[in-house]
């Protein structure tokens, strides 16, 4: 019956899927894995954790394109875990024996939520919705970078200002007037020095990747930051960067050490 629900060759998929199960049973892990492995021939588990530190640890060096997360882990929540990785368009299928963490869920840009015991079923329509999001981004990130590059490539001068589509437009923004970037789930707010707002419906990690990293920096999995418009470094009570707009933005601990360096250099 499962296999009716789910044909991974009609996806059209050109290569596995990487994914990382963070769940502190090792039991329910291993019955996740081997639903996944049974019914979803496609993904690829490249590692699993059982602890908080072990998921952070194994996150930011393997960086998977699919996360299996539950949320009670031995100390903290899964939500803390992805406060302390930086991760680009890595999607996220919580896993959970409760249920009222679903509206916190879907505010870390949840594929879906899936509660114990788990029901086959639902973790192969999860993993559909994953798999049909990361070919879509895929195909359209590669093409939007190809087009930046391609127009770089043939002027002699650099652009001064980046185009935001929106749903209905796209506006040109000054670089110089951006003050920051903050993610929401699948989208980026650009947060610009006339204290106005302008929601893109593309998600930060492709703003990471296309804007000059002389001038912008990824502080935290939630923000980029233009450098030229920090006014201060706070480090009482952790470190927060204090923006030319008043706004304090929290500095992640594994990219503190990076932006000193680029600071002092500066």
């Amino acid at each position: 019956m499962l296999n009716n629900i789910f044909n991974p060759y009609s996806l059209k998929m050109t290569k596995n899927i990487k994914a990382f199960i963070v769940e502190d049973e090792e039991r329910s892990s291993n019955l996740l894995l081997f639903y996944l492995q049974k019914h979803c021939p496609q993904i690829e588990i490249i590692g699993n954790a059982f602890t908080y530190d072990d998921a952070v640890l194994q996150l930011n060096s393997l960086k998977p394109e699919l996360i299996f997360m539950d949320i009670i882990l031995d100390k903290g929540t899964g939500f803390d875990v992805l406060e302390m990785v930086e991760l680009t368009n890595t999607k996220i299928i919580f896993i959970t024996a409760l249920s009222e963490y679903a509206i916190k869920a879907f505010k870390y840009n949840a594929i879906d939520y899936i509660l114990k015991p788990y029901d086959p079923k639902e973790i192969v329509l999860a993993v559909q919705k994953a798999v049909i999001e990361l070919e879509r981004e895929s195909f359209t990130n590669s093409r939007q970078i190809e087009t930046v590059n391609s127009s770089m490539n043939t002027t002699e001068k650099n652009f001064d200002f980046i185009a935001v589509p929106s749903m209905n437009e796209i506006d040109f923004v000054k670089l110089i007037d951006i003050v920051y970037l903050k993610s929401d789930g699948r989208y980026t707010v650009f947060h610009l020095s006339n204290d106005t707002e302008i929601v893109s419906s593309k998600n930060i990690g492709m703003y990471e990747d296309i804007l000059d990293s002389n001038l912008f920096f990824r502080i935290h999995n939630s923000y980029i930051i233009n450098l030229s418009k920090v006014k201060k470094i706070n480090k009482s009570g952790g470190n927060y960067c204090e923006m030319s707009n008043g706004k304090s933005l929290p500095i992640a601990k594994r990219r503190q050490e990076v932006l000193y360096k680029i600071i002092y250099l500066k």
